[in-house]
């Protein structure tokens, strides 16, 4: 995802030079550049467009004529004119060469790409997407939360998709776990709490169960399609921050219908990592091209949000890649193998088992951070944006 930059300056010589080598060579596909030589046009543009530019990189004249209350999201650099006084007041040297000048650009705003961390006190949300069914989205998801069980992690799969999958339906709860309210239950609780202007006081555990093979906390499946079919924003918002809020857990997965939909925009927006799961196949990753764009388009603060705590994975790959390396602005940085016996349709069992798999998953999870150990690993990955391919 290129850095939206904006360069303002007086100097309109000094903006063609600086335009021509950032659209050319390494730095192309790295940043966008909109350049400003006066300051009104800098200052309507921050307003119109503001919430599409992730740093500004301008004299001083430019910055302190913007109001920078409700911008933290962007990140505003200065540049000096003075060498020697750069350093100190954290501004960079003008007319240092491009190529440094443009590397510590990007070093300065990487907080962006990594996104916002977790608010004090709540559990991190990990949300498994895909613009294309059939990409093995929710196969993912279910690996994801057992390989976190494994480790000793308390994990609640949260799954808003209209029709379950079928190892949660295998698993219904029978017996004293049967007793538990539901999510139909909470979703009511929770919109007669707001209601009220009450919090709700009664814990997650009296909604959900521990399912057996997963080893983790969920809901039980709902059998009235339209209980889920009424789920939109308000209620997805409502339910993700009530189960990361409880402070029972260490992560919460969650997996909902393909992109586009209304449930599946909320759990991007809402989640602190995001899964974007493509194919080493044509039409999907331009499927996955096509959306994005309109994204993009119609939705840009959105847009800039997912994007960066977006880590795209392609599933079911085998030998080498082909379509992955196509110019659709998606850069791939992880990669799960082809596991010929799954496609047989066996699903005998629940879960799909594969020591290959799960390993592959187990490299996933330390790019996303999961873990302590992992989570400085993790983190070059995802800022390399190389493929992590099955070893």
């Amino acid at each position: 995802m290129p850095l939206r930059l904006v360069l303002a300056v007086q100097d309109e010589q000094y903006i063609e030079p600086f335009l021509q080598f950032a659209r050319s060579g390494e730095f192309e596909r790295g940043y966008t550049v909109t350049a400003f030589s006066r300051t009104e046009a800098f200052v309507r543009y921050l307003e119109e467009c503001g919430n599409q530019v992730d740093a500004v990189l301008g004299e001083a004249v430019f910055i302190e004529a913007v109001c920078r209350d409700g911008r933290e999201r962007i990140k505003f650099i200065r540049l000096s004119e003075e060498e020697q006084g750069s350093a100190g007041s954290g501004a960079l040297y003008k007319y240092q060469p491009l190529p440094l000048l443009l590397s510590t650009v990007f070093e300065k705003v990487r907080e962006i790409r990594e996104g916002a961390a977790p608010p004090e006190g709540r559990t991190p949300v990990y949300g498994v997407t895909a613009a294309v069914g059939g990409c093995g989205k929710t196969t993912l998801a279910l690996h994801l939360v057992r390989q976190l069980a494994s480790e000793g992690k308390r994990v609640f799969y949260l799954n808003l998709e209209t029709i379950h999958s079928e190892v949660l339906c295998e698993a219904r709860p029978a017996g004293k776990e049967g007793n538990t309210r539901g999510l139909a239950r909470l979703l009511y609780d929770l919109k007669a709490g707001e209601e009220r202007q009450e919090e709700l006081k009664l814990p997650v555990t009296a909604y959900c169960y521990r399912h057996s093979v997963l080893h983790c906390d969920t809901f039980a499946p709902v059998d009235n399609f339209n209980e889920l079919l009424e789920v939109g924003r308000k209620e997805a918002v409502a339910l993700i921050g009530y189960i990361a809020g409880s402070g029972n857990y260490d992560a919460v997965i969650v997996d909902t219908d393909s992109f586009p939909h209304e449930r599946t925009a909320t759990m991007m927006e809402q989640c602190d990592k995001l899964i974007w799961l493509v194919a080493d196949d044509w039409g999907v990753m331009r499927k996955t091209g096509a959306w994005l764009a309109h994204l993009e388009k119609t939705r840009p603060s959105l847009f800039n949000s997912v994007m960066a705590k977006t880590l795209f994975a392609a599933n079911r790959v085998s030998g080498e890649v082909q379509a992955l390396s196509a110019g659709k602005g998606i850069q791939v940085a992880a990669v799960l193998p082809l596991i010929p016996a799954w496609a047989q349709g066996n699903r005998q069992g629940g879960i799909m088992h594969s020591p290959i798999y799960q390993r592959d998953v187990m490299k996933l999870c330390r790019m996303l951070g999961t873990t302590k150990d992992g989570a400085r690993e993790g983190r070059e990955l995802f800022d390399s944006g190389r493929p992590v391919y099955p070893s």
